[in-house]
């Protein structure tokens, strides 16, 4: 009696086909994860460009670094500014206000800082950046889940 005689050939290629398809969706699943990356924006202004990143992609509740590149239109690093990261809630009716602002560090070519989200949902981010004697800012609103 051959092997395929013994083996309904039906059955055999279902079950290889399924053994195949959950090898490739563990794979993608395991793959898809680790490539998400960093949350990024970019914001420009007359004279600058921000580049901001949020180790969490998408930013979660908890403490999410965020780190800040800012370059003049030249291209050319700003170093030497005073940064501020100003994080807050919308406000909502019968909510206290969730308001806070937290200095930026130096950080090799950019400016980190460490934010503690207390709640889910919309939030928004100020980066307030001084240098110069001159005064200004980018917002950019987020969804933290």
């Amino acid at each position: 009696m051959s092997r395929q005689e013994r083996v309904p050939h039906g059955k055999y290629r279902m079950a290889e086909t399924a053994a195949g398809l959950m090898a490739f969706l563990l794979i993608l699943c395991f793959t898809t994860a680790g490539e998400a990356g960093d949350y990024r924006v970019r914001r420009k202004t007359q004279h600058h460009v921000v580049d901001a990143s949020i180790n969490r992609n998408p930013p979660v509740m908890g403490e999410n670094t965020i780190r800040i590149e800012i370059k003049d239109a030249g291209g050319r690093t700003l170093s030497g500014a005073r940064v501020s990261v100003n994080y807050y809630m919308p406000p909502m009716p019968g909510m206290v206000p969730m308001n806070y602002t937290i200095p930026a560090t130096p950080d090799g070519s950019g400016y980190t800082a460490k934010m503690n989200f207390i709640m889910t949902g919309p939030w928004n981010i100020v980066i307030r950046v001084e240098s110069g004697g001159s005064p200004w800012r980018v917002i950019f609103p987020i969804d933290v889940r």
